[in-house]
């Protein structure tokens, strides 16, 4: 059964029932020279490898999946480099040493379906570590459902988010893997500076008595500038900013909107998501 963990020691982490790796090594062979001077390629230069990963799982409902995709991508967020680890279906393994996530987006498709992009860096080597063993997922998440009932609460009420359709999660973060000449690899110089996760709820608007943009523009008003709590599908996630409001541009009376929201992971934030007992 093909599957996958990142694991350095402080922290291990399974990347689903299915994932799978393709990497994309790169070498530093060109040395820009001073104006006027032709630039010099060396054949010893360090070497990076990227490295494209999907994990995915079917869990429960929408909010569960939602759950794993977050938990997955905060983790990630904030781990020093370690070992990537992958098999697939045949029970072939490959491990990249000194892996370091840099960006990930995940979505749930067909309610329960939880699929995660995420990027890598690694330096190249000529020896790669032995496979371990991934580990248990998490249980399913207590409360969560798929009611798809995003909102959004400043502490005044929650707003909600138009009708629901799902969410979109993308980390980022800056943890820069140089290149070493003349070893044909490649070292890790962190410490990561602060990650941010992106939470975008993709929703539909249909106001029964107010123009659809004025229903647009006060939606956005009372969300507010402010933190807020961001709810759906049985799970809170705190400290989120709205960065932006971007609805399908049309003359119908409905349309279809993005609410992205911005929440800030490492370097001292204190943020996460927990789940709403009894959703």
């Amino acid at each position: 059964m093909p599957e996958g963990y990142f694991d350095n020691g402080a922290v291990s982490i399974e990347l689903g029932a299915h994932a799978f790796v393709s990497p994309g090594p790169e070498h530093s062979v060109l040395a820009l020279t001073d104006l006027g001077s032709p630039s010099v390629i060396l054949p010893d230069g360090g070497g990076v490898i990227g490295l494209d990963v999907t994990a995915q799982r079917l869990r429960e409902n929408m909010g569960d999946a939602e759950r794993w995709a977050y938990e997955l991508l905060a983790a990630l967020a904030t781990a020093a480099p370690g070992t990537l680890g992958v098999a697939d279906r045949l029970g072939r393994q490959v491990t990249f040493a000194d892996a370091v996530c840099t960006a990930g987006v995940g979505q749930v498709h067909g309610a329960r379906f939880a699929d995660v992009r995420l990027t890598f860096a690694a330096p190249c080597v000529a020896a790669q570590p032995a496979y371990g063993s991934a580990p248990a997922t998490a249980d399913t998440y207590a409360g969560t459902s798929t009611a798809q009932d995003y909102a959004a609460d400043a502490g005044a009420g929650a707003v909600t988010l138009g009708i629901g359709e799902g969410m979109r999660l993308e980390m980022l973060r800056q943890y820069p893997v140089r290149p070493v000449p003349r070893a044909r690899g490649a070292r890790s110089v962190g410490p990561a500076a602060g990650a941010m996760l992106r939470l975008t709820v993709m929703a539909w608007a249909r106001p029964d008595s107010e123009h659809l943009s004025a229903y647009l523009d006060d939606l956005a008003r009372q969300v507010g500038p402010g933190a807020v709590e961001l709810s759906g599908n049985g799970n809170t996630y705190e400290d989120c900013v709205l960065q932006a409001l971007r609805p399908r541009h049309t003359d119908w009376l409905h349309t279809s909107f993005e609410a992205e929201f911005l929440q800030q992971v490492g370097a001292g934030a204190s943020s996460g998501a927990t789940t709403t007992p009894g959703a």
